[in-house]
């Protein structure tokens, strides 16, 4: 693994660790590797959704009947 370093105000260190002791996480590593990977899988998904919904959109516009009509006698 690779170590990465954050500089956090102390106050914000404070709450960060009473979660994390809350929580019952093993670490604050591992929490912010969890929010980390949380964060990087639904960037994924939203990209995902938006290939899907453009898809969609340009279906309608390549299985345009018409098209067989129109471009048939030129292919």
């Amino acid at each position: 693994m690779k170590t990465i370093t954050i500089k956090l105000p102390e106050e914000e260190a404070d709450e960060l660790e009473e979660f994390v002791k809350n929580k019952n996480y093993p670490s604050k590593s591992e929490f912010i590797r969890h929010l980390i990977m949380e964060r990087l899988d639904k960037t994924k998904k939203e990209k995902i959704g938006w290939m899907i919904l453009a898809e969609k959109s340009l279906n309608k516009i390549w299985d345009n009947k018409k098209d067989n009509e129109v471009w048939g006698k030129y292919l």
